[in-house]
């Protein structure tokens, strides 16, 4: 059974923004311990390219292609990798705003609301933009959006998420 993810539950506020959330990328992808499973949302994740993280606009930017391991038999991006994708990019804009007493001591999915707009077809190329809606100290409001490079916008979500406090040690 995996320890947890550490940039989630205790991200290194010492690190830029930029720093944090590709702390929470490498360990999401990194391979498992010996003996121990993939977990679930390991493959669509290394798919994902950072590209930016920015605390002003309190988002991050991500790309991937739609490459055939992430499509459905119909050829298209699969509407759970879609959704996966989502869960995990969106919290990383958490990463954004952290600070100590804040947004230090890990969250997790309330709610994960995509609508589906257009198909991806394989191929095509990505870009995720995540952001902040509102945050507090016991609930988080993200959104996400899968588009095209021409910007379409293929899937878009809301992601509520229930935040908790830093363990006290």
């Amino acid at each position: 059974m995996p320890d947890g993810i550490r940039a989630y539950q205790q991200p290194n506020l010492s690190l830029s923004a930029t720093d944090r959330v590709l702390a929470l990328y490498n360990e999401l992808t990194a391979p498992p311990p010996v003996g121990e499973s993939v977990c679930f949302d390991t493959l669509p994740l290394q798919y994902a390219t950072f590209v930016s993280a920015s605390t002003e606009s309190q988002s991050t930017s991500w790309s991937f292609i739609a490459t055939p391991e992430l499509c459905n038999k119909g050829g298209n991006l699969h509407g759970g990798c879609a959704a996966t994708l989502l869960d995990s990019l969106t919290s990383t804009a958490l990463l954004t705003i952290a600070r100590p007493g804040f947004l230090d001591g890990g969250h997790v999915s309330r709610t994960l609301s995509c609508t589906y707009l257009r198909p991806v077809p394989m191929g095509t190329e990505c870009v995720v933009e995540c952001r902040v809606v509102a945050a507090g100290k016991r609930t988080a409001n993200l959104s996400g959006e899968i588009r095209t490079k021409d910007g379409k916008v293929c899937v878009a979500c809301v992601h509520d998420k229930a935040v908790f406090e830093r363990a006290k040690i």
